[in-house]
């Protein structure tokens, strides 16, 4: 009896003590929110009465977008845990944290990503939702 007992606390001390806590898988993983790239844009300029608002070079655009930041960041943190457009994982992305060209590059493609795949694959916001094209461009040429 005392050795079930020892074996049942045991056992109980070891999974409780090796599993990880979930705010701080969330928190290792979350993207650093300074290196979000900043929208340019705010939802609901100048709505048509159709449902669409208007966009960078007053492309018609959902009135929806771009989404709410707190909800974009959700998202993208979310892919860049997984290494993949969760909504639409055969889409990789990356998310690199240093200030290289190469790594402001990989940012914006992956902030599109997540923007553009929000809902499911090819069901969020388009670019024109924000200056995302513009400051790739910029660092493109």
């Amino acid at each position: 009896m005392k050795f079930t007992f020892a074996l049942v606390a045991s056992v109980l001390a070891l999974s409780v003590s090796a599993a990880p806590l979930e705010s701080e898988t969330l928190v290792a993983r979350a993207v650093a929110t300074n290196l979000v790239p900043a929208f340019g844009v705010k939802a609901g300029v100048n709505p048509t009465g159709t449902g669409d608002c208007e966009g960078i070079n007053k492309v018609k655009i959902p009135c929806s977008c771009p989404p709410n930041r707190a909800a974009f960041i959700k998202s993208l943190s979310a892919n860049v845990a997984a290494g993949h457009a969760v909504k639409n994982p055969s889409i990789k992305v990356s998310f690199p944290k240093d200030g290289s060209k190469a790594s402001k590059i990989a940012r914006i493609q992956t902030a599109i990503i997540t923007l553009q795949n929000l809902n499911g694959p090819g069901q969020g916001c388009p670019a024109a939702s924000t200056t995302f094209s513009a400051q790739l461009k910029a660092l493109t040429g």
